[in-house]
């Protein structure tokens, strides 16, 4: 299965359609009306996110993160997709009939830094506002607005705030089993014994079939 992060620039005149699909869209700017197949619309403002399926069409003006799973390679991608992907990455459960599409974002209030820590499941991460350090595995990297970034859940990972105020948005792709459950793991007891410190606001969490 794969996790692809594709980024649009929507301009008024201009509606986008796009074909049906697992997909998360975040508005890093500006606001969305977003129609479905039924008629049925709505706004999406800066910073919301809503979970789509089937097959929509985008107005406004606004620039888009959008996060959709396939069961296509990276390889497949047409050269469309190709002109819009940040970033795509084989997350497993091929084998899988359905897992949890989930989508959240974490806030990081000044100085704050994270114990080291895991996931139970792979996610692709982008950072809307601020700057983070990050430890991931044996790497260190300087995160900025806009970066993203894929985390195993398998390797050790910190993340220390360098700006007054710093927040990413994430989605990841679980085994179905997790629905509904905690993905945070601390890497050791005195870790776990440190605070979290970080704002998590959930945007989704469900299980589906791609």
């Amino acid at each position: 299965m794969r996790l692809a992060l594709f980024e649009d620039h929507l301009k008024p005149q201009l509606p986008l359609d796009w074909r049906a699909a697992v997909r998360a869209v975040f508005v890093y700017s500006g606001s969305v009306l977003i129609t479905d197949a039924t008629g049925l619309s709505y706004q999406l403002a800066e910073h919301a996110c809503a979970r789509l399926e089937g097959a929509v069409r985008l107005e406004g003006e606004a620039q888009l993160w959008t996060f959709e799973l396939s069961r296509e390679a990276s390889s497949e991608m047409t050269e469309e997709e190709q002109l819009r992907c940040i970033m795509s990455q084989d997350v497993g459960l091929e084998n899988e009939r359905s897992a949890v599409f989930r989508m959240d974002r974490v806030e990081f209030p000044q100085g704050m830094v994270t114990p080291q820590h895991g996931h139970k499941g792979p996610g692709i991460r982008r950072l809307y506002e601020g700057r983070l350090v990050a430890e991931i595995g044996q790497d260190m990297r300087r995160i900025s607005q806009g970066d993203a970034w894929f985390e195993t859940g398998h390797e050790p990972v910190v993340g220390k705030n360098i700006a007054p105020f710093s927040a990413f948005v994430r989605a990841m792709v679980l085994p179905a089993e997790l629905l509904g459950k905690p993905t945070f793991i601390p890497w050791s007891d005195a870790e776990a014994a440190k605070p979290r410190g970080t704002q998590r606001t959930e945007y989704f969490d469900v299980l589906v079939t791609v």
